[in-house]
């Protein structure tokens, strides 16, 4: 008997519909034992960073052989591949179409394989235009069970990958990025990391941040060191640079967004790094 496993689900499907039940349905028929887990169904439709990110965010933190479905596939029903992979520890069902990005950037790539076998999906399968029922949850399923990544289908000489923002270091140490994700809190979170930051500047507390040019003010160990209402920079759990406000949302207070520029310096009068 297969031991028991986790699967996760994360999709851009909301609650308001049948579809997470649809596929939680498939996945405990196909493996009863299975343990499944919501990730988040409230990624903005379509929104492939958005799913980037939150999944590099939460699969390192499974326990190993853990089964992650990912549905947030604007391109259902044309020629882009399903495909399986795992990264580290963690086995990943998703669509080709560059939600794996963060992941591949920062976990090690041990197999992949498009997802091709016929006999492991449900109903019209790859024709079908809810492939996250019929194709996903089955094939997850299965792995679940014990069936391994490499026998889905053959190796892909390539998969899609986004073109992240990258950062950049001015002569001056001065930091720029862009903001990856909004969170449901609004906090603005970017794609500058501590250790960026501390490299550049020599520290991290008390660097000046700016918001599409816009003051933000200095980078605070946690948003209580001011007061409500006001702006803030610090380094959140995820250990990169976070625009928030305290009890307020930083993206109406800026009226910034993803791709929103942020930059980090040394306050005016210290001088370079």
């Amino acid at each position: 008997m297969a031991r028991e496993r986790i699967v996760t689900l994360l999709t851009d499907f909301g609650w308001a519909g049948p579809y997470v039940a649809e596929m939680k349905g498939v996945l405990l028929t196909l493996a009863p034992r299975v343990t499944l887990v919501d990730i988040s169904h409230n990624i903005g439709p379509g929104d492939i960073l958005a799913g980037a990110f939150v999944l590099r965010q939460v699969v390192p933190n499974f326990p190993p052989d853990t089964v992650h479905c990912v549905v947030v596939d604007p391109s259902v029903g044309t020629e882009r591949r399903m495909l399986a992979a795992r990264y580290g520890s963690q086995i990943i069902v998703f669509p080709d179409n560059g939600v794996i990005s963060l992941v591949d950037e920062s976990m090690p790539l041990e197999e992949i394989a498009v997802v091709a076998d016929p006999r492991l999906f449900l109903g019209e399968g790859e024709k079908s235009t809810f492939q996250g029922r019929d194709v996903v949850a089955p094939v997850a399923a299965r792995l679940a069970e014990g069936f391994p990544v490499h026998r889905l289908g053959p190796r892909p000489d390539t998969f899609k990958l986004l073109e992240l923002p990258e950062t950049r270091v001015g002569d001056d140490g001065e930091i720029a990025g862009e903001v990856l994700y909004v969170d449901d809190f609004g906090n603005l979170i970017s794609n500058i990391t501590a250790r960026m930051v501390g490299e550049a500047l020599g520290g991290v507390l008390g660097m000046e941040v700016l918001c599409d040019g816009r003051a933000v003010g200095k980078v605070v160990a946690a948003y209580g060191f001011v007061k409500a209402g006001e702006p803030l920079a610090l380094v959140n759990s995820m250990d990169v640079l976070e625009v928030a406000v305290n009890k307020g949302r930083a993206c109406d207070r800026f009226e910034a967004g993803v791709g929103a520029k942020i930059s980090v310096r040394k306050p005016a009068g210290e001088g370079g790094p």
